[in-house]
């Protein structure tokens, strides 16, 4: 063991000419003495140094021999007098099969000097992942295999026939939706306003005009009305009396013939609306203006 030991200082100062062994209380203690390859394991390093210096792991140092420095778990530090002990956990992992002893590397900084220094070895047995007698090449890739379960020939023609019945359900619920719509705006929808009914023309108005000089005058004025719109072109029935002589004049009839049929429907709305009772030769004249005025827009 001795012997090793010396050995392995040797190789150390042969290959870190310029690295310092290690000081009295530096040491360095693995937790676990068996690992595989890759596999992570703790080391916990002790480096005593002055009171004013720090240390810092070296991972590219040689004296790892094949190990590697993951990560600093954490560092520790305890001082007494003009001695400062540091207390450092390291996360290591081989990856060289067999019986391994290595050492770990740390640089001590006080000021302005660097201090490189090589702690005492530590054995590691790390074993192989593979069995003793697993050949040393890849095995060749096995055949590939049936898998049951294929695609049916008959889930195409599946599909498709899916598919279009899903697209005559959705026409026929189309249809139906918009039949249900027709229907329900037709029951909203106001029943057609009914025509007004002809007016009796002047053979009733004469028949009405001494007993009932109201209906007489409105058959008077409907009569008309419905003549110049008929003759016109526009609805009479929907303007005032001042706007129908106004669309007569624009439409070429002669001011004379508007006013007189604006006159006879003055008469008529103040016979039918105001109360007016005009005399009996008056109703006799308004009877005659009235066919004078159809005989001229016929």
């Amino acid at each position: 063991m001795k012997r090793m030991l010396m050995a392995l200082l040797a190789t150390m100062a042969a290959i870190l000419p310029a690295a310092s062994l290690a000081q009295s209380g530096d040491g360095a203690r693995l937790l676990a003495g068996t690992s595989v390859i890759g596999q992570q394991s703790a080391l916990e390093l002790t480096v005593v140094t002055a009171k004013d210096a720090t240390v810092e792991v070296d991972p590219a140092a040689a004296s790892w021999n094949g190990v590697e420095v993951v990560r600093i778990d954490s560092t520790t530090t305890t001082s007494t007098g003009d001695r400062t002990t540091h207390l450092i956990r390291v996360a290591v992992a081989p990856f060289t099969p067999g019986n391994l002893q290595f050492a770990a590397a740390v640089n001590v900084i006080s000021g302005a000097s660097v201090e490189a220094r090589v702690l005492p070895p530590v054995r590691l047995s790390v074993l192989s992942t593979l069995p003793a007698d697993a050949p040393l090449e890849l095995s060749p890739i096995a055949a590939p295999e049936a898998i049951g379960g294929a695609e049916s020939p008959l889930l195409k023609p599946a599909i498709g026939l899916g598919a279009a019945a899903g697209l005559v359900l959705i026409a026929a619920a189309t249809a139906w939706l918009a039949r249900v719509v027709r229907r329900r705006l037709a029951a909203r929808r106001p029943p057609p306003e009914e025509a007004p009914a002809s007016p009796p023309g002047i053979e009733g108005a004469e028949g009405l005009l001494h007993h009932d000089p109201v209906a007489a005058y409105r058959s008077l004025a409907s009569t008309i009305r419905a003549a110049i719109g008929e003759r016109y072109g526009f609805p009479a029935f929907a303007l005032t009396t001042a706007e129908l002589q106004r669309r007569m004049e624009g439409h070429g009839v002669e001011r004379w013939q508007a006013r007189l049929v604006s006159g006879l429907l003055e008469e008529c709305d103040a016979v039918v609306y105001a109360g007016y009772r005009p005399a009996a030769e008056r109703r006799e004249h308004d009877l005659t203006m009235a066919r004078e005025i159809l005989a001229g827009v016929a």
